[in-house]
């Protein structure tokens, strides 16, 4: 089962396809440090390091399926949503690259606010689109809580399949949530280790002393930035941003505060709060670690991703047996 990974990032929908068994023919991306990344922990994976407008699929025609998320900036409610963003219409090179290489099958995956009515032309061009290609598809906002992600982040995932009924996989952890203790625990103790990603940030005392004092989910709404519950899951973990005391946006990564400790996570933190392994090792400096971290999609739900999409293509190749 091989796939097209396309804004592949740091590779969290791509880990989760390959514990599911795929396996990638060719990733894309144009930031040089997140292909750093990807080939520094999988040297085998064929990564291509390019504007997607650059990409030509056709030497990939008929892999078996297509998978990414096109950048969210423009949609997303965390920033400031400019719909004008010329990142919005990049869904465009996706579906380029679905008509290059005719894939049984597709994963388009997105922040959720793309189903709100101010960016809902760009769904229902992703929709006219797949109609035109001849794709049934199923689409829904899902909580990556449901699928053993320990964090609360709702993502719109759309699921095309060429021949066959659409769906999308069922929750694998409805009602039994993973917590934020249970995911990052027994990293509290542990000193800095700058090669582990895993370094605290340095705030000032006055920050420290207030928030030394937040309860569990608490904010201070000096920076809008919330205290995780350790018996939740977390919050959306995001790739930067926040709030400063002004009400002036931020730069750089800005996680949630620890859930015991008057400080954010770390890069390391947070990359266990998306279900990335240890020994996925990161590049770049802490904020671009934190870019490729909250830009990526949990591994554990791209996993019952993969899972369930490569049910769905047996099944379908298994009715194709029978009738012929």
């Amino acid at each position: 089962m091989r796939y097209v990974s396309l804004f592949s990032g740091g590779g969290g929908l791509d880990l989760g396809f390959e514990r599911a068994g795929w396996e990638p023919v060719v990733c894309v991306d144009n930031d040089p440090v997140a292909c750093q990344t990807l080939s520094l922990n999988r040297p085998k994976w064929h990564v291509v390091c390019d504007d997607i407008r650059n990409f030509d699929a056709r030497p990939f025609e008929g892999t078996d399926v297509v998978i990414g998320g096109p950048p969210c900036q423009g949609f997303s409610t965390a920033g400031k949503g400019d719909p004008a963003d010329p990142r919005n219409f990049l869904w465009r090179e996706y579906m380029r690259v679905v008509s290059e290489v005719r894939p049984r099958a597709l994963v388009l995956e997105n922040v959720s606010a793309l189903t709100h009515r101010r960016n809902g032309d760009h769904l229902s061009g992703i929709m006219q689109e797949l109609e035109k290609q001849g794709y049934t598809f199923a689409y829904g906002v899902l909580n990556a809580a449901d699928y053993g992600v320990p964090q609360a982040r709702r993502r719109l995932i759309v699921i095309g399949v060429l021949d066959g009924v659409a769906s999308l996989p069922q929750p694998t952890t409805a009602g039994a949530w993973p917590t934020v203790w249970d995911a990052i625990g027994d990293l509290a103790g542990l000193p800095d280790d700058p090669d582990f990603s895993h370094v605290a940030n340095r705030h000032a005392a006055h920050v420290v002393d207030r928030w030394r004092h937040l309860g569990p989910g608490e904010t201070d709404p000096n920076y809008r930035r919330a205290r995780l519950d350790p018996n939740r899951p977390s919050l959306t973990i995001r790739a930067g941003g926040g709030y400063g005391p002004s009400g002036n946006h931020l730069a750089g990564f800005h996680p949630p505060i620890h859930p015991t400790l008057p400080r954010q996570l770390t890069v390391r933190e947070a990359a266990r709060l998306q279900s990335f392994p240890d020994d996925w090792m990161l590049c770049g400096p802490k904020t671009i670690q934190g870019r490729q971290i909250g830009n990526a999609v949990p591994v554990n739900l791209g996993e019952a991703i993969g899972l369930h999409l490569a049910a769905l293509l047996e099944s379908q190749h298994a009715h194709e047996t029978v009738l012929a």
